[in-house]
């Protein structure tokens, strides 16, 4: 009979300890880092009608989408490597989301920067140091900051 409880006893704790343990191991997890890297680009854009565009653009170079999405958790390590492939200087900036610019990046350079993930919420990335109705139509993109699990 002892035997019998001190069994039912060992099963029904050991579950109860390892969640415990896993808990305690997730709080204390280190925290993630999502990397990006985008190029920015010259582009012939075909429109509708035949009339080819020129654009410069933000691009993926696994993918080669224009002004892709960027998804990330709050909270997160993000890493952007930035690759200018234009002819003049062009910048990166997350309206919105302290120490996510850089400073002008020259023709053919590359650059990385890091910070954290802000507040979950829609924002927008773009050249800051392009105003021409051209750059506004495409140097754009969107940054979504989702919550942490469980928030």
């Amino acid at each position: 009979m002892w035997f019998r409880v001190f069994l039912a006893c060992a099963v029904v704790t050991l579950p109860i300890a390892f969640v415990a343990t896993h808990v305690a191991r997730a709080q204390t997890a280190p925290a993630t880092t999502t990397s990006f890297e985008l190029q920015i680009d010259e582009v012939y854009n075909k429109r509708r009608g035949g009339e080819v565009e020129f654009s410069i653009v933000f691009r993926d170079p696994l993918t080669r989408e224009y002004n892709p999405t960027l998804e990330v958790i709050e909270g997160e390590r993000v890493t952007i490597k930035l690759v200018n492939r234009t002819h003049s200087p062009r910048s990166f900036a997350i309206m919105g989301v302290k120490g996510a610019d850089t400073p002008p990046v020259a023709a053919g350079a590359r650059t990385t920067l890091q910070f954290q993930a802000p507040a979950r919420g829609a924002y927008i990335y773009h050249d800051p140091g392009r105003s021409s109705l051209a750059d506004a139509r495409t140097l754009f993109g969107d940054f979504i900051v989702s919550p942490r699990p469980g928030h």
